[in-house]
Protein backbone atom coordinates (compact mmCIF):
# COMPACT_ATOMS: atom_id res chain seq x y z
CA UNK A 1 0.00 0.00 0.00
CA UNK A 2 1.53 3.36 -1.08
CA UNK A 3 2.02 5.90 2.04
CA UNK A 4 0.03 8.65 0.41
CA UNK A 5 -3.14 6.83 0.09
CA UNK A 6 -2.51 6.22 4.10
CA UNK A 7 -2.24 9.86 4.57
CA UNK A 8 -5.36 10.77 2.49
CA UNK A 9 -7.38 8.30 4.13
CA UNK A 10 -6.41 9.46 7.85
CA UNK A 11 -7.31 13.31 6.68
CA UNK A 12 -10.64 12.60 5.46
CA UNK A 13 -11.49 10.51 8.67
CA UNK A 14 -13.80 13.21 10.47
CA UNK A 15 -15.57 13.10 7.25
CA UNK A 16 -16.97 9.47 8.06
CA UNK A 17 -20.06 8.58 9.47
CA UNK A 18 -19.84 6.10 12.40
CA UNK A 19 -21.96 3.13 13.55
CA UNK A 20 -21.64 4.89 17.42
CA UNK A 21 -22.65 7.93 15.88
CA UNK A 22 -25.75 7.37 15.59
CA UNK A 23 -28.45 6.80 18.56
CA UNK A 24 -30.17 3.96 18.59
CA UNK A 25 -32.10 3.14 21.83
CA UNK A 26 -35.58 4.35 22.47
CA UNK A 27 -34.72 4.82 25.90
CA UNK A 28 -31.92 7.66 24.82
CA UNK A 29 -34.33 9.43 22.10
CA UNK A 30 -36.65 10.28 24.59
CA UNK A 31 -34.00 11.48 26.96
CA UNK A 32 -32.90 13.85 24.07
CA UNK A 33 -36.90 14.50 23.24
CA UNK A 34 -37.60 15.60 27.09
CA UNK A 35 -34.28 17.01 28.42
CA UNK A 36 -33.49 18.73 25.55
CA UNK A 37 -33.73 21.91 23.34
CA UNK A 38 -36.81 22.11 20.68
CA UNK A 39 -35.99 24.28 17.47
CA UNK A 40 -38.37 24.57 14.54
CA UNK A 41 -36.94 26.00 11.26
CA UNK A 42 -38.73 25.91 8.02
CA UNK A 43 -40.01 22.54 8.50
CA UNK A 44 -37.31 20.98 10.16
CA UNK A 45 -37.64 19.76 14.12
CA UNK A 46 -34.54 19.31 16.26
CA UNK A 47 -33.94 18.24 19.42
CA UNK A 48 -30.71 19.49 20.58
CA UNK A 49 -28.87 17.85 24.19
CA UNK A 50 -25.04 18.42 25.21
CA UNK A 51 -24.05 15.45 26.29
CA UNK A 52 -20.39 14.62 28.09
CA UNK A 53 -19.27 12.48 25.29
CA UNK A 54 -16.47 12.94 22.82
CA UNK A 55 -18.69 12.95 20.10
CA UNK A 56 -21.65 14.14 18.54
CA UNK A 57 -24.43 11.62 17.61
CA UNK A 58 -28.17 11.94 15.34
CA UNK A 59 -31.37 9.73 15.19
CA UNK A 60 -33.60 10.84 12.69
CA UNK A 61 -37.28 10.22 12.93
CA UNK A 62 -39.71 9.61 9.69
CA UNK A 63 -42.96 8.21 10.48
CA UNK A 64 -45.20 6.62 7.87
CA UNK A 65 -47.84 9.12 8.88
CA UNK A 66 -45.81 12.27 7.10
CA UNK A 67 -45.01 10.30 4.17
CA UNK A 68 -46.24 6.95 3.18
CA UNK A 69 -43.61 6.35 0.40
CA UNK A 70 -40.69 4.73 1.89
CA UNK A 71 -38.55 5.51 -1.02
CA UNK A 72 -38.97 9.53 0.08
CA UNK A 73 -38.45 9.22 3.84
CA UNK A 74 -35.03 7.05 3.34
CA UNK A 75 -34.08 9.98 1.51
CA UNK A 76 -34.96 12.33 3.77
CA UNK A 77 -32.57 10.16 5.95
CA UNK A 78 -29.80 10.00 3.55
CA UNK A 79 -30.18 13.70 3.27
CA UNK A 80 -30.07 14.44 7.10
CA UNK A 81 -26.93 12.37 7.51
CA UNK A 82 -24.80 13.42 4.74
CA UNK A 83 -25.67 16.99 5.92
CA UNK A 84 -24.59 15.55 10.05
CA UNK A 85 -21.81 13.97 8.15
CA UNK A 86 -20.18 17.19 6.66
CA UNK A 87 -20.79 19.73 9.37
CA UNK A 88 -20.38 17.45 12.80
CA UNK A 89 -16.69 18.72 12.30
CA UNK A 90 -18.16 22.59 13.19
CA UNK A 91 -19.73 21.36 15.57
CA UNK A 92 -18.31 23.07 19.09
CA UNK A 93 -19.31 21.00 21.41
CA UNK A 94 -20.64 16.98 21.73
CA UNK A 95 -24.58 16.83 21.38
CA UNK A 96 -26.90 14.21 20.73
CA UNK A 97 -29.76 16.00 17.95
CA UNK A 98 -33.05 14.27 17.12
CA UNK A 99 -34.26 15.11 13.86
CA UNK A 100 -38.13 14.38 13.61
CA UNK A 101 -39.66 14.64 9.71
CA UNK A 102 -42.96 16.77 9.58
CA UNK A 103 -44.76 16.54 6.02
CA UNK A 104 -43.13 19.93 4.70
CA UNK A 105 -39.14 19.04 5.62
CA UNK A 106 -39.73 15.64 4.27
CA UNK A 107 -40.63 17.21 0.54
CA UNK A 108 -36.83 20.21 0.90
CA UNK A 109 -34.32 19.71 -1.31
CA UNK A 110 -31.03 19.00 -0.03
CA UNK A 111 -29.73 22.76 -0.10
CA UNK A 112 -32.67 23.99 1.74
CA UNK A 113 -32.23 21.02 4.46
CA UNK A 114 -28.65 21.83 4.95
CA UNK A 115 -29.28 25.55 5.24
CA UNK A 116 -32.13 24.82 7.59
CA UNK A 117 -30.14 22.32 9.85
CA UNK A 118 -27.33 24.83 10.23
CA UNK A 119 -29.54 27.77 10.81
CA UNK A 120 -30.37 25.42 14.24
CA UNK A 121 -27.08 24.60 14.94
CA UNK A 122 -25.91 28.44 14.84
CA UNK A 123 -28.69 29.86 16.75
CA UNK A 124 -28.02 27.57 19.64
CA UNK A 125 -23.88 28.86 19.44
CA UNK A 126 -22.66 25.37 18.49
CA UNK A 127 -20.65 25.96 15.73
CA UNK A 128 -17.11 27.27 15.49
CA UNK A 129 -17.04 30.58 13.51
Amino acid sequence: MDNSNVVKNLSFGKFTFRKYERINKKKEIDAVITNGKKFFEHGLLVYILKTNRNYSRIAILVSSKVEKSAVIRNKFKRRIREIFRLNKHKIKFPVDIVVIATKLSVKQKYDFLEKSFIKILDKNRLLNQ
